[in-house]
């Protein structure tokens, strides 16, 4: 990791967080933030509940559409955890108690949640909370990918090798690059204003990386590929599976092989899209299912051959 230099590490206490960070849909402070590819950002149970079991969804802001249900985003997590303390343990609670009466839940691995809170000092926050997970400086027009980790606009194409690939968890990105998340951007130039105004003086005269950055059309155009089998059977609504989702990428509804864990327990169960059946991924499932490797997947075939108008 960078050095932080130390003329640039001063500890900013944010009381007006609340105000910028709120979500479209319930119009409270974000809970276990969700950033579409879009670049907006919503609750984890908001966004779930606005989405379309059977055909691509819209963000509630733009009305883009997406068939991914990204990861909760862990800056945004620490951020919203540590400037709001009191808000975000009264929605934590609200939340836990709807979960417990509905008898599903979000994911409660609070220890990975809350890693980068360790060591800090509580409702302060500082350059080392919003660092790009790439080049480990203080975030320039952050965009997060569907594992939830966040970096800057000019350093996803470092990451791309025919697919984006994430430096942290190694994860596969589905779909195109995501846009700026533009809430948290301006969050950034209005709470670290030297030094996220330094970054952009280096990135606009440093030559290379401007270079790297026009070409990221051209860098796109494998991971498009990989998608566009995903995308003709979503328009022509074949090989569905309505109201199941891919627990590990988040697609939903997912198009194409399912395959359904027979060991866990949850009546929310786990499923996996044929992307991640075959990648081997070890991750829990978004509805804090205690999914391990050694479980058995079989395949399933209910998909839906004809949608109803």
């Amino acid at each position: 990791m960078a050095d932080v230099d130390a003329g640039h590490s001063e500890v900013v206490s944010d009381e007006e967080t609340s105000k910028e960070f709120m979500c479209p849909i319930c119009l409270d402070l974000l809970y276990k933030p969700i950033v579409i590819a879009c670049g907006h950002i919503c609750c984890f149970w908001c966004l779930h509940h606005t989405m379309d079991s059977i055909r691509a969804s819209k963000c509630p802001m733009c009305r883009q559409p997406y068939i991914y249900f990204a990861n909760i985003c862990p800056l945004l997590h620490n951020l919203l955890m540590k400037t709001n303390h009191v808000d975000y343990e009264r929605r934590g609670k609200e939340t836990l108690e709807i979960e417990k009466s509905n008898d599903c839940f979000s994911s409660q691995d609070i220890e990975c949640l809350n890693s980068c809170c360790e060591g800090t000092d509580e409702n302060k926050i500082s350059i080392s909370d919003v660092i790009c997970s790439g080049c480990k400086e203080i975030l320039f027009r952050p965009s997060v990918l569907n594992c939830g980790h966040v970096y800057c606009e000019s350093c996803m194409v470092t990451l791309t090798n025919d697919k984006l690939k994430c430096h942290v968890c190694e994860s596969i990105h589905p779909g195109n690059f995501p846009k700026v998340c533009l809430d948290l951007d301006y969050f950034l130039k209005k709470k670290f204003p030297q030094d996220y105004y330094h970054r952009k003086e280096l990135f606009q005269s440093t030559k290379v990386r401007q270079d790297q950055y026009l070409n990221q059309s051209s860098c796109t155009s494998a991971v498009v590929g990989e998608n566009s089998k995903i995308e003709e059977d979503l328009i022509q609504m074949q090989n569905l599976h309505p109201c199941v989702g891919c627990d590990t990428c988040g697609m939903i509804p997912i198009i194409g092989k399912r395959y359904k864990c027979k060991d866990c327990k949850e009546s929310i169960g786990f499923d996996m899209c044929e992307v991640c059946y075959n990648s081997s991924s070890k991750r829990q499932g978004r509805f804090n299912q205690r999914h391990t490797p050694d479980h058995v997947l079989l395949l399933e075939n209910s998909s839906l051959e004809e949608v109803p108008e």
